[in-house]
């Protein structure tokens, strides 16, 4: 734990560290964000980066360029930082919004951080020892080789979930559940398959989505190009597009294979990438600081 830039080894000594700051953020477990929301004091705020209080219908989930309005009327004094693959998803899609989201399917291309420094460790662990026979790499985090592969996401299915949502990963549940909450559209459709590829930091997504409008792709374009947090990466001519190494060590969440669909001309795909430890977490997270004090 780390207060005021002193580092204190045990949580349930840093309580009277964490009560002299206006804003706690943390980027730990559920268990540990429920602990400091329980003793931090009125008048300060917790940004809590675990998903210990998305899906609270109290507390805002809040990505600020999408929306940041959502700080003006807080109930309480925690916020919450969503699941780095929705914040990176809902900045494209916010693009879009205004012309009439009806479905949005989204397949993603994970980066071993979204596991934290235990997967990092494994793939790399994985890279050093490639040439060794593959029964001998490290799978504690993901079951089986990321190196040279493709996973489907590690995390485990909602085992109190009905038997069609058994079928869906807890990624996939909260992809679907927190884009509509950030979006303010329960009744979007939305449907998602995580993956798990063996790069290092940055998640790429491919997406689909259907609007009400009928558009050009000028229209489109100009739509990514003046968002907020978007930065367009689209050159067919040059094989320009997002990538995760285009993305790593950015704010911004590139979009480009802009497509209008071949047949249902109201339906369009693009791809989009971005730092899962920046705009994903880390960044959002000093985002919603920001806002908070710009707010008083």
């Amino acid at each position: 734990v780390a207060a005021n830039g002193k580092n204190v080894l045990k949580l349930e000594d840093s309580i009277e560290e964490i009560k002299t700051c206006d804003f706690v953020i943390n980027a730990a477990n559920a268990e540990q964000a429920k602990w400091v929301a329980e003793h931090i004091g009125d008048s300060q705020f917790l940004v809590d980066n675990s998903s210990a209080f998305r899906m609270n219908e109290e507390i805002p989930l809040v990505v600020p360029e999408v929306n940041g309005s959502e700080l003006d009327s807080l109930k309480g004094n925690i916020v919450a930082n969503p699941n780095c693959t929705a914040a990176i998803l809902c900045v494209a899609l916010n693009a879009v919004k205004p012309f009439g989201l009806k479905r949005v399917i989204v397949s993603t291309y994970q980066a071993a951080s979204g596991a934290g420094l235990p997967g990092l460790e494994e793939l790399k662990s994985q890279l050093r020892s490639w040439e060794t026979p593959p029964s001998e790499w490290p799978v504690d985090v993901f079951g089986e080789p990321l190196i040279l592969n493709v996973l489907s996401h590690n995390s485990m299915a909602r085992m109190d979930e009905n038997e069609e949502a058994y079928l869906y990963n807890d990624e996939e549940h909260k992809v679907v559940q927190e884009t509509q909450k950030i979006l303010s559209a329960e009744d979007l459709w939305v449907s998602a398959t995580c993956v798990r590829v063996p790069v290092i930091r940055a998640h790429a997504e491919s997406v689909t989505v259907d609007l009400k409008e009928l558009l050009t792709l000028e229209q489109v374009q100009k739509a990514f190009s003046s968002a907020a947090g978007v930065k367009v990466v689209d050159d067919p001519m040059a094989r320009s597009f997002p990538s995760p190494q285009k993305a790593q060590d950015q704010d911004d969440v590139l979009v480009g294979r802009i497509r209008q669909d071949l047949k249902f001309k109201k339906t369009w795909h693009f791809f989009i990438a971005g730092d899962q430890l920046r705009k994903g977490a880390a960044t959002n997270a000093l985002q919603i600081v920001k806002a908070l004090r710009e707010k008083g």
